[in-house]
């Protein structure tokens, strides 16, 4: 709902914004053009205000990036699937997750490092599709904070990482001045790279889901990863080097 500020105005005087309607305006334009710098003279423009008038709610730009990171980590919502397993469930979830975080590049670092308790409802919502593990709180925290971690730096290094198609004509060049065996070992490494990129965010997906049944003691059940078929010895879970669908 959106705060009213107090006091009536004068006939003629523009409506005093509130700090929703800021963020409202900035959360849009992060959204339209993800590309260029949140300002504050961006925002003021686009909510029709003086600049000045912004530094009564948000003392400086961070200020209003973090407000702004708050609001995008607070809006994610999951609607469960009726009759799926917590695996299907946590998939699905850390799918959406990434989708609904992918708009938003320049705000990543701010939403990694908030204060506040934006991610209070998504952790709730963890914690419910974690419970028919009956891990203990120490194991679920843990659960909980590598599902976050994972999501937040896949699409941290997502927004970072260089198209694949621009990547690949440079590697190819700096590849043939290598030894002829190198470059007939790795060249056809290479031509996979757009495919190994389709299918790391799945692969990171199944290794956090493994991880999290190790922590309940339970065995992957045959069949639990079916974008991952016939694999037959998990990997550790992958974080720092994870790269955009």
């Amino acid at each position: 709902m959106t705060q009213e500020t107090g006091g009536a105005r004068g006939r003629g005087r523009p409506a005093r914004l509130s700090r929703d309607q800021i963020i409202d305006g900035a959360v849009a334009l992060v959204y339209d053009d993800p590309a260029t710098p949140l300002t504050i003279k961006r925002v003021s423009e686009a909510v029709n205000s003086a600049p000045m008038a912004l530094y009564r709610y948000f003392p400086d730009r961070d200020d209003l990036l973090h407000a702004v990171a708050d609001r995008v980590a607070a809006d994610m919502r999951f609607d469960k699937p009726a009759g799926a397993t917590w695996q299907e469930q946590l998939r699905e979830w850390m799918l959406l997750s990434l989708e609904h975080l992918r708009p938003y590049p320049q705000l990543l670092p701010y939403i990694a490092s908030t204060r506040k308790p934006a991610w209070l409802p998504s952790f709730v919502l963890l914690t419910e599709i974690l419970q028919p593990l009956g891990l203990s709180d120490e194991d679920t925290a843990l659960a909980v904070t590598l599902v976050g971690t994972t999501i937040v730096g896949h699409a941290t290094l997502a927004a970072q990482r260089a198209p694949v198609d621009e990547m690949l004509p440079t590697l190819r060049e700096a590849l043939r001045a290598e030894e002829p065996d190198a470059r007939e070992r790795v060249g056809p490494v290479l031509d996979q790279l757009p495919n190994a990129f389709a299918r790391l965010y799945d692969v990171v997906i199944d290794n956090t889901i493994t991880a999290i049944e190790a922590l309940g003691g339970k065995a992957p059940a045959r069949g639990r990863h079916p974008k991952s078929p016939g694999r037959k010895t998990p990997l550790a879970p992958i974080f720092t080097n994870a790269a955009p669908l």
